[in-house]
């Protein structure tokens, strides 16, 4: 990819946005008294997540020349921390290609995340390293090496079928997609989440690594990638 390292390019700035809105990041739209229209975006994360949120904070106020504060918030009864701003075209652009009907959705536009940054930031917020533990014969215990999963929560089956097509273009991996049910508030949910195998979870992982934020929260969520997929010194 031309340019890759420069983390001022359209293609950084354009995937990093993506990459948050397919995230936990939330947007509408908003006309102001003059007749001009804008649009909000908010992105919140669980208090033990500060980091991450300042990490974004930091990025967006660097690449747009805000200067956005974090706050906290409650939102169902939990406690969260985090930062909005309202901006205009670039931001309008990109909320109308992911949003339909104030529903997020995965448009064809996905192509425009063509930098690995998006895809790492989607992870920071929907992804997780499977750890998944067997046993012996002799019935002692021992752990398989890490898978990667993205849950995609609001997303259709043709929705998330695109995303992760999308995936294979950028790096290469080959996934599924399988559905899954959980309880929440009472009522039961169902979502897609996406799937990868051991090989193909190490090709996604050497394509994002490089560009996932370091801060604690997140070395601590992907520590059990680091440990297996992360080349060390005399590795052969």
């Amino acid at each position: 990819m031309k340019d890759i390292n420069n983390l001022e390019s359209v293609s950084y700035k354009r995937s990093l946005l993506i990459g948050m809105l397919l995230g936990d990041a939330f947007s509408r739209k908003k006309t102001l008294k003059s007749g001009r229209l804008r649009v909000e975006w908010a992105i919140y994360h669980a208090s033990k997540q500060a980091d991450l949120v300042e990490w974004k904070r930091d990025e967006i106020n660097r690449l747009f020349g805000f200067s956005c504060n974090i706050h906290s918030h409650i939102y169902h009864n939990y406690s969260k921390v985090g930062f909005s701003f309202s901006a205009g075209r670039r931001f309008r652009v990109i909320q109308k290609w992911f949003y339909s009907e104030r529903i997020k959705v995965i448009s064809e536009k996905i192509r425009f995340m063509d930098h690995p940054v998006g895809l790492a930031i989607l992870l920071c917020d929907d992804g997780s390293v499977r750890k998944r533990k067997k046993q012996h014969n002799d019935g002692s215990t021992y752990y398989l090496k890490p898978s990667i999963t993205i849950a995609t929560h609001s997303f259709t089956q043709k929705e998330v079928e695109r995303l992760l097509d999308h995936i294979e273009w950028l790096c290469g991996a080959k996934g599924y997609i399988n559905l899954e049910r959980r309880f929440k508030g009472g009522k039961r949910v169902e979502y897609q989440r996406i799937n990868f195998n051991v090989q193909n979870s190490k090709i996604v992982w050497d394509y994002i690594s490089p560009w996932l934020p370091t801060v604690p929260s997140m070395l601590e969520k992907f520590a059990y990638a680091i440990e297996h997929f992360t080349m060390k010194t005399g590795d052969t």
